[in-house]
């Protein structure tokens, strides 16, 4: 349907234009997103983390409180004597140096400081902070706060205020004195902040890489948002329906000759557009503006509808050539194409095996369970099954060996150079080779000198198509072309013959 022999290589730069509008606004959302999402996991685990270390500070000054400061205290709630307070003095130095303690403070129910590290405060009364009234409860309580309001002493940063409730020996349910502890926050926040660094720079690599592994969906999504909102593109298809319905495509045909033969056994069917303004389009100009959209189906059914009536046209001239016209990837996986084929094939008499349908390898990779029961489905009808292209794809066995393969045509880049490079010429021979065994008939294509046409002979090869032959030819002039085949006459092919 819309293979050109020779496609417009001016036109394929615009098939892979890239909206940078489309990309820069998804880029930026995507990073934006990226940033947020690490944003939220870092505060939640650096909270998750921050309670931990807390706990952690929680318990170290518990168990300073009962196994150093507690075994100090009075019987009862007492002034503290010299050696008591000596004694605390010591240990509270020792805390300074092995754990960071800043300061502390013990306290009776009575508001009256047994002990603190500013030695002023000692045997005064002084309004009790909210965590030591907690501990006076019996539990032990923390909190962080810039300044310590009832010290005199000047402490550095936040501090963290742990009050541990201490018991006396003969009585262990309620709390006889509370000892506070004060510890720099700055540690805490500093560890915290450390391990939150590296948990923002494992999320934020992490969605880097979801995002990197999005972006060839990206780059589709724009194409297609392009495709979708691109005026050029709307006013093509507009103008491409309407020159569906006033007769405004054309078929060109190219000859495929049978090598052993002579005899020219049937045509590829190439669409061309009459466009009133800019002349004759060839495929490439304005079949990618419609492979992705609904006038997709009713173009393929257009061209196959004019390459079936110019096939009668020659039949009734008793030319028995038969027409191949390709098929899209959306064609191919169209599940109501069939149906619509085998209806056009009873209207116009035509014998189904007289028109063959080229796919590509992508076609059938698309998706191949669906492709394979519609080809399943024509093959069955008595319509030809081509495989267009081949040697190009990754699945070209599993073509032959799944599909009802009738014809497969070997990509003209193996052909171009079949007298030259040795190589190209062994893997049409192993080709040839294959399908001959599973009973597959070969076309080459591109062949455009009689080099080319003796190695394809030598190879046994069972057709060949090329502008050594012909090129793509208005029906007219296929006609009469059919009856004076081969610019140089049927001789030159009784080489090929059988005696």
């Amino acid at each position: 349907m819309h293979k050109p022999h020779r496609p417009d290589l001016a036109a394929l730069p615009e098939l892979r234009y890239v909206r940078p509008g489309f990309l820069l606004t998804f880029s930026l959302a995507g990073l934006l997103a990226v940033a947020l999402v690490a944003f939220a996991v870092s505060r939640i685990v650096g909270s998750e983390l921050r309670s931990g270390q807390l706990a952690t500070v929680t318990r170290s000054a518990e168990l300073l409180a009962v196994s150093t400061l507690g075994p100090q205290l009075p019987a009862g709630s007492g002034q503290l004597d010299p050696r008591q307070l000596g004694t605390l003095d010591r240990a509270m130095l020792t805390a300074r140096r092995t754990v960071g303690v800043d300061g502390g403070a013990i306290w009776n129910a009575h508001s009256r400081v047994l002990y603190s590290t500013d030695h002023r405060l000692i045997g005064t009364t002084v309004s009790a902070p909210p965590e030591v009234l907690t501990a006076f409860s019996g539990q032990t309580s923390t909190a962080v706060r810039g300044h310590v309001p009832w010290s005199t002493q000047a402490f550095i940063g936040k501090q963290m205020d742990v009050a541990v409730p201490l018991y006396g020996a003969d009585n262990v349910t309620k709390p006889i004195a509370v000892a506070e502890v004060i510890i720099p926050e700055a540690p805490v926040a500093t560890q915290v902040s450390s391990q939150t660094q590296h948990i923002d720079f494992i999320v934020f690599g992490a969605a880097l890489l979801f995002y990197a592994a999005l972006w060839p969906i990206l780059l589709r999504a724009s194409k297609a948002a392009r495709s979708q909102s691109d005026p050029r593109k709307k006013a093509l298809l507009r103008e491409l329906g309407k020159a569906i319905k006033h007769d405004e495509l054309l078929l060109l045909y190219q000859p495929t000759v049978n090598l052993a033969q002579g005899r020219v056994t049937g045509v590829e069917a190439l669409l061309r557009w009459r466009h009133p303004k800019h002349g004759l389009l060839a495929p490439s100009e304005f079949l990618p503006s419609v492979l992705d959209g609904a006038l997709n189906g009713e173009l393929a059914l257009h061209v196959i509808g004019l390459a079936l009536r110019d096939c009668a046209a020659w039949r009734e001239r008793g030319i028995d050539a038969g027409v191949n016209v390709n098929l899209s990837v959306p064609n191919v996986l169209d599940d109501a194409l069939c149906e619509q084929i085998g209806t056009m094939l009873a209207s116009t008499g035509i014998p189904p095996g007289a028109l063959g349908l080229e796919v590509t390898e992508a076609a059938l990779i698309a998706d191949p369970a669906k492709a394979a029961g519609m080809l399943q489905s024509l093959d069955g009808m008595g319509v030809r099954i081509c495989i267009d292209d081949f040697g190009t794809g990754y699945s070209s066995l599993a073509c032959l060996r799944d599909l009802p393969v009738a014809e497969l045509k070997v990509d003209r880049k193996f052909i171009g150079g079949l007298h030259l490079q040795p190589r190209d010429k062994m893997i049409v021979r192993l080709i040839v080779g294959l399908a001959h065994e599973l009973d597959v008939r070969v076309i080459a294509e591109g062949v455009e000198d009689l080099d080319t046409l003796n190695d394809l002979a030598e190879i046994d090869c069972d057709e060949a198509q090329g502008y050594y032959f012909s090129a793509p030819l208005p029906l007219i002039e296929l006609i009469a072309w059919f009856e004076e085949p081969v610019a140089a006459g049927q001789a030159q092919f009784a080489q090929f013959a059988p005696s």
